[in-house]
């Protein structure tokens, strides 16, 4: 039955269907042009990048009453990506409040990253920065408490001067966020650390989405995998990620459009 949902989601839309949506939730959305890019072998695109951080971090508030994993949306990374293109000048210039409110501030989130960061004094902190540069996703993971900006990329030994460039830049602007987010720190004392961190590298071409969204969802620094920060997944791992994600979040009791496709499905009353 899952795989028979699997594919109703990730089938090459009709030109007429490409809008239709398949999940409606936490102001995110995704359409059939979206869970095509789920399919076995796609290559994920940056609204299912953006819905799975959103509902990663409503799922762990709603369970634990604090977001210890805040997600970025691509949007920041662009951001830097848009300022490194231009002119040297603009490309250097600090950044103000107004520049990163979409990203940090409480009225935009829903919720304060600094409370999060002092709940229950919460030693375990970070923000996640999916990135995609060069059609390719890797992620920055930041730990604001260590001071320490991790690069996650499972094409690490593909590594180019322009993207040397923009691990520099992200060091730069995580610096700048540190001080926004801290009004007591002073740039002097926000100086991080840039780590590039050896995870398992990707078998293909197409599955550097899938491996960002499991940084998002378990990496945390802490060697487990023998002498790794993340497992060594195999073909099969991957493609059956694929599938819980998508009809996970198609069967998500908070979708609002979950009866009406699995009805279209024909799998209404055979997965609840």
């Amino acid at each position: 039955m899952l795989n028979k949902l699997y594919y109703f989601c990730t089938r090459r839309p009709k030109a007429h269907e490409e809008l239709s949506v398949l999940v409606s939730m936490f102001g995110v959305y995704l359409n059939r042009k979206d869970g095509y890019t789920m399919k076995p072998k796609g290559w994920v695109n940056d609204m299912v990048i953006l819905a799975a951080g959103k509902i990663m971090m409503e799922e762990e508030k709603a369970t634990n009453g604090v977001v210890t994993r805040h997600m970025f949306s691509p949007q920041f990374v662009n951001k830097v990506i848009c300022d490194l293109n231009q002119s040297n000048e603009d490309s250097y210039k600090p950044w103000c409040i107004e520049d990163v409110s979409l990203f940090i501030l409480p009225s935009k989130l829903g919720y304060d990253i600094n409370q999060c960061k002092l709940v229950n004094n919460l030693s375990f902190f970070q923000i996640f920065a999916p990135t995609l540069f060069e059609e390719h996703w890797s992620c920055y993971a930041f730990e604001p408490k260590d001071k320490i900006l991790y690069v996650l990329d499972s094409m690490h030994d593909k590594f180019s001067t322009r993207k040397k460039n923009l691990d520099d830049a992200m060091k730069r602007r995580f610096e700048e966020l540190l001080v926004l987010m801290n009004p007591g720190l002073t740039k002097e004392n926000a100086s991080i650390t840039l780590l590039r961190v050896d995870v398992p590298r990707q078998q293909n071409i197409h599955d550097c989405g899938i491996y960002v969204l499991k940084y998002m969802e378990i990496w945390d620094g802490s060697i487990k995998w023998q002498d790794k920060t993340m497992p060594d997944y195999q073909r099969k791992e991957i493609l059956k990620f694929r599938q819980s994600l998508i009809c996970g979040w198609v069967q998500h009791p908070k979708n609002e459009v979950r009866e009406e496709l699995l009805k279209a499905a024909g799998l209404w009353g055979k997965l609840c």
